[in-house]
């Protein structure tokens, strides 16, 4: 079988290299189209490059201040950009094409009188609703989902979720007519990697660790929040931040505000490989998950999955996705999304050494997963198949 995967991002989903690597695997040519530096759309075939479609025309700077001419050109470019993608595709005849289509203006056109040999599907790692405390929040995402249930339904032949609750979010009850869910997997290295709980006795600190992008939209400020109260109960305690610092240093400047350099530190991100390691290093994981942007409450987080994977206990936001990962009071605890709930549920690692140990005991022993090679094979048979099987009808 011929599939085409296609992600549109500023950076792009290490997931979408995964599935492909596992995809071929499984014997299927397997093309990985995705944004290079340039912003050109290069087509991977494992390490060859296959074909590269020049990205959307970069606009004047001049035009930054004409607005409506800004608005129109840049569209413009864009439309430009798909025709060449669809020109691709229709000579190279992929038989499934699976669309990540991020922030991608005008990705809906690629479907349009296509050969009917070829196959559509539209994949939703986020589902797009954003900031629903404001009236012009709550109009956009009225909007945006009337417009991914038509998408859904009328132009691509399937949609497909990482969760059940957001299919019910873009098709409703009834979303298994026209969606399928497949969820995110993880490297096997997190499954099998091992290491002892015995130092967690001789520690004289808990050492707590939030792994992923450092930005404003994630309101990681809570956490610093939460451990200034802490540090007024105990200083035995320590927060560290590990990723790309994406707010310009906010919240280094932050940390000196408050006073707590001598109990948390925002380090760099790690290589992929050296996650497991590095992760079992520390006591308990913080995977706290702001109420906006809306669809992250909707989709499950990479991060959690990998740390019910390697066995780590975790303080969680209390939201569907995770609730089927976390047992509260047994793997990790849920809490509410407050300054509060992280204080109340980092002070509980923190009171007896023994219910850490006997957390640390629960996750070792519920350790689990799916891979990338079974999530391959789910898109195989949920997916792919069933599109092979309605193209012979």
């Amino acid at each position: 079988m011929h599939i085409a995967l296609i992600q549109f991002a500023g950076q792009p989903t290490p997931d979408y290299q995964k599935i492909a690597s596992e995809l071929r695997n499984r014997r299927h040519i397997v093309w990985l189209g995705t944004q290079n530096t340039a912003g050109h759309l290069a087509w991977y075939d494992g390490e060859r490059i296959v074909a590269t479609q020049r990205g959307p025309k970069r606009l004047p700077d001049g035009l930054c201040r004409m607005n409506i001419l800004r608005w129109f050109l840049r569209r413009f470019v864009y439309i430009d950009f798909i025709l060449r993608i669809r020109k691709f595709l229709r000579q190279s005849r992929p038989e499934i094409i699976q669309i990540n289509p991020a922030n991608l203006l005008f990705f809906w056109a690629l479907p349009l009188f296509m050969p009917n040999q070829i196959f559509f599907v539209l994949d939703f790692r986020q589902i797009g609703e954003r900031d629903t405390t404001h009236f012009i929040g709550r109009l956009k995402n009225r909007l945006w989902n009337w417009r991914r249930k038509f998408y859904s339904k009328c132009i691509f032949q399937r949609a497909c979720f990482l969760h059940k609750a957001g299919a019910r979010i873009v098709l409703g009850n009834e979303w298994s007519k026209w969606g399928s869910v497949v969820p995110l997997g993880v490297d096997l290295s997190f499954l099998v990697y091992s290491y002892s709980t015995v130092a967690i006795l001789k520690k004289k600190m808990v050492r707590f660790l939030y792994l992923g992008s450092i930005s404003k939209i994630r309101q990681l400020e809570k956490i610093l929040f939460a451990s200034q109260r802490l540090l007024s109960v105990s200083s035995k305690f320590e927060v560290v931040f590990m990723g790309n610092d994406k707010s310009q240093g906010f919240y280094n400047n932050l940390v000196n505000k408050l006073g707590l350099t001598s109990i948390a530190k925002i380090l760099a991100p790690v290589k992929y490989e050296d996650v497991p390691k590095v992760v079992s290093d520390f006591d308990v994981a913080l995977a706290y998950v702001p109420d906006q942007p809306a669809d992250w409450q909707y989709q499950p987080t990479l991060k959690v999955l990998e740390y019910r994977a390697i066995g780590m206990p975790i303080i969680a936001t209390d939201n569907k996705p995770n609730a089927e990962l976390i047992e509260d009071g047994v793997n990790g605890i849920l809490i509410q999304n407050s300054v509060e709930g992280l204080t109340e549920g980092m002070l509980y690692f923190m009171k007896n050494p023994e219910v850490l140990k006997h957390f640390k005991a629960n996750a070792i022993k519920m350790r689990k997963g799916k891979t990338w090679s079974q999530v391959a094979e789910m898109y195989e048979q949920r997916v792919y198949y069933k599109a092979c099987k309605q193209s012979v009808k």
